[in-house]
């Protein structure tokens, strides 16, 4: 039965890694915004779809974005150019 714990509990790590490992991640300059049909595009072309149009609303054409998505978050933004102090510390 132990046995059968430790293979169960390693299933579901690996699993885990794997979802991770699926996700999208691109940056670039937004074209466009469209927080009513929730979606993003970026001057590369390619579009990514949020959950929720409200986490759109606050991003602008011309903005420089980070963008991560998958499945279970569904999309993220970030910095991908963060400010860094004298020290190079962000």
């Amino acid at each position: 039965m132990r046995n059968f714990i430790i293979v169960a509990a390693s299933v579901a790590f690996l699993a885990s890694g794997a979802a991770a490992i699926a996700a999208e991640q691109a940056d670039g300059t937004v074209s466009s915004v469209n927080a009513s049909t929730s979606t993003l595009s970026l001057r590369t072309g390619q579009t990514f779809l949020s959950q929720d149009g409200r986490q759109l609303l606050r991003i602008l054409p011309v903005q420089r974005l980070g963008i991560m998505t998958n499945e279970t978050d569904g999309v993220g933004t970030y910095n991908p150019t963060p400010v860094r102090d004298e020290n190079g510390n962000v």
